[in-house]
């Protein structure tokens, strides 16, 4: 006989069948699976009751048939009488619920399976499904989880499909979290595209960063955002190329670099002067209206940006918007930026950069991040207090008390730009985050050398993006955060103010960060980084703002990093006449054998060139010379800091021109009590640790230190021979052949990062070098 609760359960699922009609095959199959899961049937044993109800038993009709309409109701039948026997009706309720939103969600995945489905048919969908969601938990229920397959199929469709990215993002997006980011998302109306690698980055960032603060909340005071946000799609980027009868230069990758260089200017301006469709200007000028006349910074997001291995630092184009004036100004200048963005796809810097990663074939396109500047009103000025860049792994490292898994962290008042670029004769404060009292600096006099004394602004009266001199700011009352960010200068001392109040003169401030240093952000920072490296499995950088009241991360990516990272010991028995040159600090470890030619140009001789087009030309050789060595092995040195924009402080050369090198190495010769500092650029850094070339500064004139001075500047230079266009630079640009130096032997490079010490010694030739 039933019991009372069976025919309650019995009457439950009758209205809940009759409520979802349409979905009766899919309640009754979650029943069966809950039934046989629990231990409450055997699947075998309901299969052939069914069976035996409907053909007598017969022998012949297999189990892995498909049923006909007659077995079918059978197995209904008998999945009912087991759940109103097994279950209640709280169970019952649970099971046709999670049926239902498992078939809604279904809906979702198979719309973005199909390749011709409309992102605005997905986003509705995805709306109704929060919608429902959200109703559940205010009602003080528990939604059933979400499928994985659908989250992975989202997040290759909408935000990603680099497989490294999904494995970590599957595990923290939810299909609900998608739907901010498409409320704000513009694109064509009947295409479907990705917002891109960048913007992936920091979608995923946010989540991590809100979950990790969820269990355990900053410091009283400290408050964390992320800046206001929009996107444009990667299918906008092709509708633009289609639009504007561009397809054709796509092919201009395959051309010889030096061409491409030569047609960029021209195919910028060609993109500059395109136009999107009077839809998309329409959803442009709408954004405007909503934002205001606040200033906007325009990102790159192309598909294969900041992921793991090809961060693409720095290759494409990021541009401020003043946004100022009136709408149709604005609304121009705003299409002028996202235009320029999309043109730097073809910019000859990422094409070499793709060649070089295998990826030259693949289709890169570019969605783009708008969002506003964090940042305030200062007189005429607009920027935030603080910005910067930071890592979770220190590879800057000046003294053993400075761990690398504790982190670094590059801090600038201003716009982050002079935290992420090279800037000639001004300064970051490098901050190891783990002891951020540290600083390579000792005295007043070289503290005050290498601090900042510019600043990147946004001017709101030029509507131009401007370096301006510190005191230009610091002389504007009211400056946020300044108790923080500077230190006085006074006796020969620098001392942090005592007060909130600073009264002093503009030229006696130093922007030093010792209060900021002294308070809750570094541990901050390093939490931050540490649960992003948690999150991803691997090194992680962020850049970040602080606006004067909250700080906003910007971007996240995967940091550069050596695949091998095994203690590399310096051998012990290497003869004096063996050793070419030592290092003993700002050693990261690696070991490079078998190096067979050296590029070498001293900075005493680079000095002496008073000919500007002579000092480009020195980077011009250096690009040819890569060119030329491109299948063997030699390393670069030179005087720091390569790459520099102030060509007299080191060769003018971008990754492309020194991208074949086995190591990049910056010498400072000492002048007097004077040595000229060397590069810690991020960008180009990025660069040489993804593409596997070590970097090391060279001081070899301080005591301690080895440096063959005969075997640089006595040996036979090959310039002439492999360059006779550029013979007479023979006295700047050496190009020696190790094994005719050297008798047969080869250079050999160990650095040992944990004891800071490196050395370079001749030797016979090693059979199990890293084949580049």
């Amino acid at each position: 006989m039933k019991s009372e609760e069976q025919r309650r359960a019995e009457e439950k699922l009758k209205e809940l069948l009759k409520r979802y009609s349409g979905l009766t095959s899919r309640i009754h199959q979650g029943l069966l699976v809950a039934l046989a899961m629990q231990g409450h049937i055997n699947l075998k044993d309901i299969l052939e009751k069914a069976q035996h109800a409907v053909a007598g038993g017969d022998p012949n009709r297999g189990l892995a048939k498909r049923w006909g309409s007659d077995e079918r109701d059978a197995v209904h039948l008998l999945v009912r009488k087991y759940a109103a026997k097994h279950f209640t009706i709280d169970e019952i309720d649970t099971i046709v619920e999670s049926a239902v939103t498992t078939e809604r969600i279904r809906t979702v995945e198979d719309l973005s399976k199909e390749s011709r489905v409309s992102f605005e048919l997905i986003h509705q969908k995805l709306r109704e499904h929060t919608r429902e969601r959200q109703e559940k938990i205010n009602a003080g229920e528990t939604p059933p989880d979400e499928p994985m397959s659908v989250r992975v199929r989202l997040i290759h469709r909408f935000v990603s499909d680099q497989l490294e990215y999904i494995g970590v993002a599957r595990h923290y997006l939810g299909i609900s979290d998608l739907l901010p980011i498409m409320d704000r998302t513009i694109g064509p109306r009947n295409s479907m595209g990705r917002i891109g690698g960048k913007a992936a980055g920091i979608v995923l960032a946010q989540k991590v960063v809100n979950l990790h603060y969820e269990q355990h909340p900053p410091p009283k005071g400290f408050e964390i955002g992320l800046p206001e946000t929009w996107f444009l799609r990667s299918d906008l980027f092709l509708d633009f190329i289609d639009q504007n009868n561009l397809t054709h230069a796509n092919d201009l990758k395959y051309g010889p670099r030096e061409e491409v260089r030569e047609g960029y200017p021209m195919l910028l301006q060609v993109f500059k002067n395109g136009h999107f469709s009077t839809y998309i200007m329409g959803r442009l000028r709408a954004l405007l209206k909503e934002i205001g006349k606040h200033p906007l910074i325009v990102r790159s997001s192309s598909l294969l940006e900041d992921n793991f291995g090809s961060a693409f630092s720095g290759k494409y184009q990021s541009i401020y918007v003043a946004n100022q004036g009136d709408l149709d100004h604005r609304l121009d200048e705003l299409v002028g930026a996202i235009a320029e963005v999309y043109a730097s796809t073809l910019h000859p810097d990422p094409i070499q950069y793709r060649a070089d990663r295998g990826l030259i074939d693949y289709d890169e396109q570019m969605g783009i991040m708008i969002q506003k500047v964090v940042g305030f009103r200062h007189g005429r000025y607009f920027l935030p207090a603080w910005s910067g860049v930071a890592f979770s792994r220190n590879e800057w490292r000046w003294t053993p008390r400075i761990k690398r898994e504790d982190g670094l962290a590059r801090i600038v008042l201003g716009l982050g730009t002079r935290a992420v670029d090279r800037v000639g004769h001004d300064y970051p404060r490098m901050v190891p985050l783990g002891m951020p009292d540290l600083r390579p600096e000792v005295s007043p006099r070289d503290i005050a050398r290498y601090s900042q004394h510019f600043a990147d602004v946004i001017d709101l009266e030029s509507n131009r993006f401007e370096s301006v001199p510190i005191h230009n700011i610091l002389e504007i009352e009211h400056f946020p955060d300044i108790q923080r960010i500077v230190s006085i200068v006074a006796d020969g001392m620098v001392h942090k103010p005592h007060t909130r109040i600073i009264d002093q003169d503009p030229s006696e401030l130093l922007v030093t960060f010792d209060g900021l240093l002294q308070g809750s952000f570094p541990q901050v920072m390093r939490d931050i980084l540490q649960a992003l490296e948690k999150a991803y499995g691997w090194p992680m950088d962020v850049e970040f703002a602080f606006d004067g009241k909250t700080f906003h991360v910007l971007q996240c990516r995967p940091q550069g990093q050596r695949n091998a990272s095994a203690r590399v010991r310096i051998p012990a028995a290497v003869p004096e006449t063996k050793r070419v040159f030592t290092a003993r600090k700002y050693v990261s470890a690696g070991k490079i054998e078998n190096i067979e030619y050296v590029v070498y140009i001293d900075p005493l001789d680079y000095e002496k060139i008073e000919n500007y087009d002579d000092l480009v030309r020195i980077g011009q050789i250096v690009s040819r010379l890569n060119h030329k060595l491109e299948k063997k092995r030699f390393i670069l040195i030179g005087p720091g800091r390569w790459g520099s924009d102030d060509i007299r402080l080191g060769v003018r050369v971008r990754y492309g021109d020194i991208n074949r090198t086995l190591a990049l190495l910056e010498m400072a010769r000492s002048r007097g009590d004077h040595t000229p500092e060397v590069s810690f650029g991020t960008h180009f850094f990025q660069d040489l640790m993804e593409a596997n070339i070590h970097y090391m500064p060279l001081f070899p004139d301080e005591p301690g230190v080895t440096f063959s001075e005969t075997f640089f500047r006595e040996s036979s230079n090959l310039l002439g021979e492999m360059l006779p266009e550029d013979a007479r630079f023979d006295a700047v640009v050496r190009v020696l052949h190790v094994p005719a130096i050297a008798d047969g032997d080869l250079l050999h490079l160990y650095m040992d990062g944990e004891k800071d010490r490196a050395l370079a010694f001749l030797g016979r030739e090693q059979s199990d070098h890293d084949v580049r």
